[in-house]
């Protein structure tokens, strides 16, 4: 049989207080849940049993009861007594001779548990005959875990759906308002995230007796004539015949604003002027931030006149002879 030290599963003084008691557990079991520890067996094990002892300790009555069978619990075992018989004013004395016995605690813990055996202490099973004694009606040890098993397998399946995002939310992160089965959810999108990336939102999966997550995974929009590379945007600017042999300035249209550029002569197609440090924010790290290119179309003149013809074909000739 084994006992299970309560006070020492949840790190406190045996005269810890129930705020004491009520504040180890909440860190203890945010630390363990298996939420935050997914395929951990071990884990799993540990916030159960954080769970059995505060379910003791945190009742005063419970706690009472506990406390006064806990000291003594091998000599109540030798003695054969049961549940039904337990006389809590006699218990502990030592066979009729009156005497309190004296036991190691060191000698009551460990042992079943690493061997493989029941998360939910043996002290329960052996001295009040499979159930727990403090609480009437409730599940004995091997019920709970049955039960710890179906609601596992129970659980409804994790579901997947895209979440669809425009470019523009990515420099500083945007929140979405979804309507989730009914429900209306706020989902933050951060900056710089990428395309691929799943969010996760906890209990909107598919029902079951614990409900399944929804993953939303990102799928980013990027207008025409616009391609995102990593951190790097890039974006075709169309420039018109004459500013690109003369010279000129050029208003071009970014994703973020205006910005005028200054156009040299002889501009070739596909030149690129690159705006430093103003791509996107890099994932998880916002401070830094990607690049931002533009890049030269030509546009050649349409729907000539004569005139501009016969000049075009001086210009022309003016090229050859100079060749």
């Amino acid at each position: 049989m084994e006992y299970k030290d309560y006070y020492k599963t949840l790190g406190v003084p045996r005269d810890a207080s129930q705020a004491e008691i009520k504040k180890a557990y909440r860190k203890l079991a945010a630390k363990f849940h298996p939420d935050k520890n997914p395929g951990n067996k071990k884990a799993e094990n540990k916030f159960k049993e954080l769970g059995e002892a505060n379910e003791v300790l945190k009742d005063p009555e419970k706690r009472k009861l506990y406390d006064q069978v806990g000291s003594d619990w091998k000599k109540y075992q030798q003695a054969g007594a049961t549940a039904d018989d337990f006389n809590w004013s006699q218990y502990g004395r030592g066979g009729g001779q009156g005497q309190r016995v004296h036991v190691n605690m060191d000698d009551m813990f460990g042992g079943r548990q690493q061997q493989g055996g029941s998360p939910f202490s043996s002290f329960f099973e052996t001295i009040f005959g499979g159930g727990d004694p403090f609480a009437g009606g409730q599940p004995n040890a091997r019920q709970y875990r049955s039960e710890a098993g179906r609601r596992t397998a129970q659980k409804g399946r994790d579901s997947e759906a895209e979440l669809r995002v425009p470019l523009e939310d990515l420099f500083e992160g945007t929140e979405k308002q979804l309507r989730i089965n009914g429900d209306i959810v706020k989902v933050k999108i951060p900056p710089g995230i990428e395309e691929g990336k799943r969010l996760k939102l906890k209990g909107k999966g598919e029902d079951g007796t614990v409900k399944g997550d929804l993953y939303l995974k990102v799928k980013i929009e990027v207008p025409d004539g616009i391609e995102l590379k990593g951190n790097n945007i890039y974006q075709k600017i169309p420039i018109d015949l004459y500013t690109a042999l003369l010279g000129g300035t050029y208003t071009a249209q970014t994703i973020q604003g205006k910005i005028k550029l200054s156009i040299p002569p002889e501009t070739q197609h596909g030149n690129t002027f690159r705006l430093s440090g103003r791509g996107l924010p890099k994932f998880n790290n916002p401070t830094q931030r990607g690049d931002y290119f533009l890049k030269t179309e030509i546009e050649l003149p349409t729907n000539l006149t004569d005139k501009e013809k016969k000049l075009i074909e001086k210009l022309a000739a003016e090229r050859d002879k100079k060749n």
